[in-house]
């Protein structure tokens, strides 16, 4: 029997077409920990960390919101919620989305579950008045990319672009820790550190001031290295120029930083066939990814 020889994909069975001048390209940030292969369907984290609770405005009642987790719809912006009927140990809110729509009305003391968001109103105290508000604030997202993720509510179940070529952002050397100052000399890039007690080394590859000053020796913040040999202890850190030019309480950690990479995300053909899913996706997900693809001018053709 003849073998058999297979072969992974390359860009040229995944893109067809694209327009010139890179205009079906854009330049994006993966979010660190993903490793995503050419051709992958990827989302765009748009929708950052809902808060869990409600914000009152100025209010007669003491009712709270609580519970609060967003949904597959959820929209960046301001949730607003009045008291439209006042009654003992209960009433009735209008929910209205950041755009002002209205979305079903809430009732004090039973879960509110909609696919835009979730919460609960509760009796907590002196009723409600009519005119009563809360709002919940959901913030934007970091904008940054990881491969498409079905059951996510950060938008990135939302299909954004393909990836041009594969990025790894799990395989890196580089490693962080939180650091104090000890000196007065800035730590730098290209610096090689040793730990006094340990005796491991490691080159600076960039450093992250939250607070304080090197010049008055109150700096603290984050140190991210490369090429480390050993492992640090809680311990003073030694530079060339300086001896304690910061402490650390412990070894680093792995680090894996955000990487840039070129996406197609509008105006081009694919196969859809040898694009990158997510494993166990259904024909009906997929048919709808690809519909949002196609909104974006990225249409399907057959192989070649």
């Amino acid at each position: 029997m003849p073998t058999v020889l297979s072969e992974s994909n390359n860009l040229s069975d995944v893109l067809k077409f694209e327009m010139e001048n890179n205009h079906s390209r854009k330049i994006e940030t993966i979010l660190s920990g993903e490793d995503v292969a050419m051709g992958e369907v990827v989302g765009k984290v748009t929708i950052g960390s809902v808060p869990t609770t409600g914000t009152a405005g100025t209010n007669t009642g003491a009712n709270t919101v609580t519970s609060v987790t967003g949904g597959s719809k959820t929209k960046v912006g301001v949730y607003k919620l009045t008291c439209i009927v006042a009654i003992a140990s209960g009433g009735v809110y209008t929910v209205r989305d950041p755009d002002g729509e209205a979305l079903p009305n809430a009732v004090v003391g039973t879960a509110y579950v909609n696919d835009a968001i979730n919460f609960t109103i509760n009796d907590a105290g002196t009723d409600a008045a009519v005119g009563d508000t809360y709002t919940i604030t959901v913030p934007e997202g970091s904008g940054k990319l990881k491969p498409l993720t079905l059951d996510a509510i950060n938008g990135t179940q939302d299909a954004y672009g393909i990836m041009l070529y594969p990025v790894d952002t799990t395989d890196t050397t580089q490693r962080s820790v939180a650091y104090t100052s000890g000196g007065t000399l800035p730590i730098t890039p290209g610096m090689n550190l040793e730990g006094a007690s340990s005796g491991a080394t490691a080159q600076v590859v960039s450093v992250s001031i939250s607070s304080g000053t090197f010049a008055a020796g109150t700096a603290a913040g984050t140190l991210v290295v490369d090429n480390q040999s050993g492992t640090f202890e809680s311990e003073n850190l030694d530079a060339s120029d300086q001896d304690n030019i910061a402490t650390i309480g412990g070894n680093t950690a792995a680090y894996y930083p955000d990487r840039k990479a070129a996406i197609i995300v509008r105006d081009a053909q694919v196969v859809e066939e040898n694009l990158v899913w997510p494993s166990g996706i259904s024909v009906a997900q997929q048919a709808a990814a690809m519909a949002q693809l196609y909104s974006k001018g990225i249409v399907a053709v057959e192989q070649a």
